[in-house]
C-alpha cells in the first residue's frame, strides 16, 4: 500500500478535528462554514460529566439528475453535528441523511460509515424503504473514535447508486524533520487529512526558541513529484520579514493531486538564522 494512502488512513483515525481550510464541494454541494479547531474527541472524566450540546459541524447537499442529465431527481443532504461540552471539548459526532426526491423518482439510503477504519452500518435497521417524498433519517449512534468524513450511500429507483460525504478528519503528521540550532528548535511537518471526499496535504513550520534566540521565517511550501512532474504551492512569510523571538507556527495547504502511482509528497520550510545564513528543511513521504 502506498505511503500516502497509509498517511490518509492514519489521518482519518485521528481523534478530534481540525477545521481550517476552505469548503470545497463538488457539484451543487452547499456547506456550513467550517468551525474553529476543537480539542480531542477522547473524553476525560471531567469532560464526560460536563454539560453537552449538539452543534452544527458540516452539511453538504447535492442535486442529482436522471440519466438524461437534465431532469432533476431531487436533492440529497448529508449532515454532521458535533457534541460539545461547556468547556469546549468535542466528545462525539453524529450524522444523518435527508432526501427530497421530485418528479416521481425514488431514493433509498442503504449504508453509512465514518472514514476512520470502521465498517459499514445500515442507515435503517433492517434496511430503509424507498422514499418518493421528503424524508430524513434518524441521527446515527454517537461516534467517538474521531470525526473523519461521514459517508452515506444509497440507490435510486432505477438501481443507480449515489453517495455523499460530509465532515473531515484531523490533520495528522505523515513525516517531519526537526533540527536544533543555537537559536532554538525548528520543525517542518508534512501533514494530511481527508476533507469530505477530498484528500488534502499541508506544510507546517514550527519554531521553539531558546533564550535570546530568533529566526526569520521566509517561506513554506507543500508539493509533490508525480511521474517526474513537480507541482506545489508556496506561502511567502516575508510580508515583511519578521524576527520570531517567541514560539511560532505557520501553514500552507492544498488538495492532494493525483494520489496514485509511485510519487513523492513533501513539505518544505525556509528561514534565516541570526548570523544571516539561510536553511531549508524538508519532510517527505514516497510510495
Amino acid at each position: 500500500m502506498r505511503a500516502l494512502t497509509k498517511a490518509l488512513v492514519s489521518a482519518t483515525v485521528a481523534v478530534g478535528i481540525a477545521a481550517t481550510g476552505s469548503a470545497a464541494t463538488a457539484g451543487t454541494a452547499a456547506a456550513a462554514t467550517p468551525p474553529a479547531p476543537r480539542s480531542a474527541v477522547a473524553a476525560s472524566p471531567s469532560s464526560a460529566s460536563a454539560a453537552t450540546t449538539w452543534q452544527a459541524m458540516d452539511k453538504v447537499c447535492k442535486t442529482y439528475t436522471a440519466l438524461d442529465g437534465v431532469t432533476s431527481q431531487g436533492q440529497i443532504c448529508a449532515e454532521v453535528q458535533k457534541r460539545v461540552t461547556d468547556t469546549g471539548s468535542v466528545t462525539g459526532y453524529r450524522g444523518r441523511v435527508a432526501l427530497a426526491p421530485v418528479n416521481g423518482y425514488e431514493m433509498k439510503p442503504t449504508t453509512y460509515h465514518w472514514n476512520t477504519g470502521q465498517g459499514l452500518s445500515e442507515v435503517c435497521a433492517g434496511g430503509c424503504t424507498p422514499q418518493a417524498g421528503a424524508w430524513t433519517s434518524a441521527w446515527s449512534p454517537v461516534h467517538t473514535v474521531g470525526s473523519g468524513p461521514y459517508k452515506v450511500q444509497g440507490e435510486f429507483g432505477d438501481g443507480s447508486l449515489w453517495d455523499l460525504h460530509a465532515s473531515w478528519g484531523a490533520w495528522q503528521t505523515a513525516d517531519q524533520t526537526c533540527l536544533t540550532y543555537t537559536a532554538g528548535k525548528v520543525c517542518v511537518r508534512y501533514e494530511v487529512r481527508s476533507y469530505r471526499d477530498t484528500p488534502q496535504e499541508r506544510s507546517r513550520l514550527t519554531y521553539t526558541p531558546v533564550k535570546d534566540g530568533y529566526i526569520i521565517p521566509i517561506s513554506i511550501g507543500v508539493g509533490s513529484v508525480i511521474d517526474g512532474s513537480t507541482t506545489g504551492v508556496t506561502r511567502n512569510l516575508c510580508q515583511p520579514c519578521t524576527k520570531r523571538t517567541t514560539s511560532y507556527s505557520a501553514t500552507v495547504s492544498r488538495s492532494t493531486p493525483n494520489p496514485a502511482g509511485t510519487n513523492e509528497y513533501y513539505a518544505t520550510a525556509r528561514f534565516e538564522h541570526p548570523n544571516g545564513k539561510t536553511s531549508t528543511l524538508k519532510a517527505a513521504i514516497t510510495g
